[in-house]
């Protein structure tokens, strides 16, 4: 009734999640997609397969678990987090398999809370069954979790929508009367709902009419901070959903067209938009993939679509940048938790999979970084070095080659195995690659004498070569690809260049206007023709034994990003096959 309510778009979040007040909100978003957003609406009305087994609701009291045995229909699935001591009653297992699909063989009160309460809203929305792993996997049966984890994909794209649950573990739950209620000595709204200073600005229209508005100092929702969007499984069940429900410290609701939340997304910082906007492009690729109705991919790699192929790498690096940075409780599931997303996109693609990587865009892919120069790896293997998945660390995709730059390796061969054939998007047991490429190896060994063999990198950085060599070398690799880099001295001491590296350019971009003629103090050029200024992009690699065909074999230590370059004379680095593991 305030009359200041047209300016002010945000509003007080709700309090009772739940209530009928709270599902007639998320009935009106729902039927507001089916109505009128063409590819939710397009989604809605293909009927899909239903996964192996469904949790069935059958009364206020009781559930069960249903084999589908191929039929169609339509299923919410249930993302959330099991959390460090997930209840295992809650698990479906070989033992109790049987006892679980008789009817009312599911108690919901002895469900945990989450569970407990996305059964109570599918129910509210009038949908019978709902898909969730705990259940509906047999968690003992290594065959069917296998199985299913394959299928994982195809489960929450095809669902009617996804109820995400932002609670710590699934013990907890989410239904109820939120504590909001203290009033705030400053405005007529619960103190939970404002927890800042706040102040009022009073405002008359030219009607007579009055009204408020209340202004606090910025504090943007930030949906990163959710504890279910630290989670790594987590990520894939919100970016494939064709809408997600989320209950977090607001309710939101996420479709192919709109984002709505209780309280209004005004307040909303820019990196979760920028978030949303990667899972909305992500849906929409696959939603004109559908429609389509192509077996050969929508953005299959060919010179006609390039950009678009761009793009959609792009759109990968995105993915892969924000799953990095989240938590998997196991070290071996890095691959596995990305899976689901993967298959779609090499649907998507029609690209080859190499444990995080793509073949047809494999030399951009290999360039991915760390935010510090120190990379962490976990006690056993789970991918090749030259994969991100090799590591604990955030990945960083921000500073790719443009399209003008000149590729200057070459893949001769590179190759992955899965773990097992029914995940082929999964764990791998083992990956090569094989490149040739332009590239110079240096060697150090205490104040022994050596080639100076940085002289391309250093000549270009205007450093001279000297006893500080590798030191220089290495501040100017910083300089240039990690300007973000603040090291204390002990960091500086901690990640130091191997004593015998190789320094390999993937691609490069010349300098048209730095081409000169490379003189020494005589004014006589040196060498066959003149000396160009290329800023390149590669890796730094060391070696790490001999292959079983006595091939010397490399592990990657960093990548290097638009460091300048001086190459003299029609040939002016080493072509060599590398070997990496």
């Amino acid at each position: 009734d305030d009359a200041a309510h047209q300016f002010i778009e945000t509003r007080p979040l709700t309090t009772s999640r739940g209530s009928d007040e709270n599902i007639g909100v998320i009935k009106s978003w729902l039927d507001d997609c089916q109505s009128n957003h063409a590819f939710c609406m397009q989604h809605a009305n293909t009927k899909a397969d239903l996964p192996t087994r469904l949790v069935e609701i059958i009364d206020l009291d009781t559930a069960r678990l249903v084999e589908t045995a191929g039929q169609v229909g339509e299923y919410v699935a249930l993302s959330y987090c099991w959390g460090p001591n997930p209840d295992d009653n809650s698990m479906t297992t070989r033992s109790n398999l049987s006892e679980r699909l008789q009817p009312h063989s599911l108690l919901r009160n002895e469900l945990p809370g989450a569970i407990r309460d996305a059964i109570a809203i599918v129910e509210r929305l009038g949908i019978r069954y709902i898909w969730i792993d705990a259940i509906c996997m047999v968690q003992d049966d290594f065959n069917d979790k296998n199985f299913e984890l394959g299928k994982m994909s195809q489960y929450y794209r095809n669902s009617y929508m996804t109820i995400a649950v932002s609670t710590t573990r699934c013990t907890t739950g989410f239904i109820g009367t939120l504590g909001r209620c203290e009033k705030h000595p400053k405005s007529p709204l619960p103190r939970d709902l404002i927890p800042l200073d706040v102040f009022a600005l009073s405002m008359t229209k030219d009607e007579g009419q009055s009204g408020k508005v209340y202004v606090r100092e910025e504090n943007p929702y930030r949906l990163s901070e959710e504890p279910i969007n630290k989670r790594a499984w987590t990520l894939q069940e919100g970016v494939l959903a064709p809408r997600v429900l989320l209950f977090g410290s607001r309710v939101i609701w996420f479709c192919q067209h709109m984002t709505h939340s209780d309280g209004g997304v005004e307040d909303w910082s820019f990196d979760e938009t920028e978030l949303e906007r990667t899972r909305r492009e992500f849906q929409v690729e696959l939603s004109k993939l559908d429609r389509e109705g192509s077996s050969k991919g929508a953005h299959a790699s060919t010179a006609t679509d390039a950009n678009n192929t761009r793009d959609i790498y792009g759109l990968w690096h995105r993915i892969v940048g924000s799953y990095s940075r989240r938590d998997v409780s196991h070290p071996s599931d890095k691959l596995p938790a990305i899976s689901a997303i993967a298959a779609e996109f090499s649907r998507l693609s029609n690209d080859d999979y190499l444990a995080g990587l793509w073949r047809s865009n494999l030399a951009r892919d290999l360039l991915w970084r760390t935010p510090q120069p120190e990379t962490h790896r976990p006690p056993q293997w789970r991918a090749p070095s030259w994969s991100w998945a090799s590591v604990d660390d955030a990945i960083i995709y921000d500073e790719v080659p443009p399209p003008t730059a000149t590729l200057l390796a070459e893949v001769l061969d590179v190759e992955t195995v899965p773990l097992t054939t029914t995940v082929p998007f999964g764990e791998v047991s083992q990956g090569r690659l094989v490149i040739s490429a332009l590239s110079w190896r240096m060697k150090f060994s205490g104040d022994e004498d050596r080639e100076h063999m940085s002289a391309p990198f250093l000549k270009a950085f205007g450093f001279n070569p000297g006893t500080s060599e590798r030191e220089m070398l290495l501040e100017a690799l910083k300089l240039y690809s990690r300007p973000e880099w603040k090291e204390s001295e002990d960091e500086k001491k901690k990640f130091q260049l191997p004593d015998d590296f190789v320094v390999v350019l993937i691609y490069g971009l010349r300098d048209e206007l730095a081409e000169f003629d490379d003189t020494d103090g005589d004014g006589e050029t040196e060498g066959e023709g003149k000396t160009q200024l290329w800023t390149t992009w590669g890796l730094i690699l060391k070696p790490t034994g001999v292959g079983e065909g006595d091939e010397e074999l490399f592990e990657r230590v960093m990548s290097f990003w638009q460091v300048p370059v001086r190459m003299e004379g029609p040939d002016p680095l080493p072509r060599r096959t590398l070997h990496i593991i």
